[in-house]
């Protein structure tokens, strides 16, 4: 009896003795992923599930990522299948408008030019001796877009889903703060202040309807890998533009996008183990 309680107050102090120097600091730094995003408002839908997550998986002896953990099924369910962020892109569809596009078509080039950021990531990771899968998952933060991030990391370098997201986002929410200084240095006053009138036509419900089914059938055929994103962002587009099933699309734009985002989140900061994310990768990354 005695032996039995000496054992159970022993067992009390399991998570304590079980610490490695590295779970520490993943919860500082999951607590500071809470902070930036509740008190600094830097993309708060996805630091706090993502900093929750990173404190909840650097608690040893839980075993939320064992075959049966919770954490573990949920990234089974969603990350390993990439299921979420392809639900996350038909919420992007449905909230999309691409009228701007279709009225200027000119616009396209625009698209074209902020894909060099990832041209420029990727040899940049190449440099600094990542392999080339895990380039090409780093590349994709050069085009400032986290789902896709999230996509690419899982399908090509799941190790490095964390790294790659944090940064993603962390690049995403400073854009605003890098680019004015950015910006002055490159244009006049006078510049700044011209003001560019545009005479466009609207486009049509049928173009708008159109639009996301040829570029589905388009460039899947010119690139099939990359069709689950290409679909699944199409068909958000068509339901919100067909007009015919506005729950499906109000669903997809918020309680589907909600739901997967929280999942996501959590998802991607149970990947953030101490002892596998502390690494001078991480930091290069």
């Amino acid at each position: 009896m005695f032996q039995a309680m000496i054992d159970g107050l022993l067992g009390l102090t399991t998570g304590f003795t079980s610490l490695h120097w590295s779970n520490p600091v993943m919860i500082a730094v999951g607590g500071l992923l809470l902070f930036l995003g509740i008190k600094k408002d830097i993309e708060p839908l996805l630091l706090v599930p993502i900093g929750f997550g990173a404190i909840l998986i650097n608690i040893p002896a839980a075993g939320l990522m064992e075959e049966e953990g919770f954490l573990r099924v949920i990234y089974n369910m969603g990350i390993a299948t990439e299921l979420f962020p392809l639900l996350i892109f038909i919420g992007i569809g449905a909230m999309t408008d691409f009228g701007p596009l279709l009225e200027n078509p000119k616009i396209f080039l625009l698209g074209a030019a902020g894909q060099f950021g990832i041209f420029l990531t990727i040899g940049l990771a190449l440099l600094f001796g990542f392999s080339q899968l895990d380039a090409v998952a780093i590349g994709i933060i050069g085009a400032c877009d986290g789902p896709t991030a999230i996509y690419v990391s899982s399908k090509y370098a799941p190790h490095l889903l964390g790294a790659v997201s944090v940064a993603a986002y962390s690049y995403m929410s400073l854009v605003p703060i890098i680019q004015p200084p950015i910006m002055r240095a490159l244009t006049t006053q006078k510049e700044r202040t011209v003001r560019m009138d545009i005479e466009t036509k609207p486009a049509s419900k049928t173009a708008r309807i159109m639009f996301p089914i040829v570029v589905t059938i388009v460039g899947g055929l010119i690139a099939p890998q990359g069709l689950p994103l290409l679909g699944t962002i199409m068909l958000g587009n068509l339901m919100k533009e067909s007009g015919v099933v506005a729950r499906l699309s109000k669903a997809s734009e918020n309680e589907i996008t909600n739901v997967v985002t929280l999942l996501l989140g959590i998802s991607i900061g149970a990947t953030m183990e101490g002892k596998a994310f502390l690494k001078f990768q991480t930091l290069l990354i």
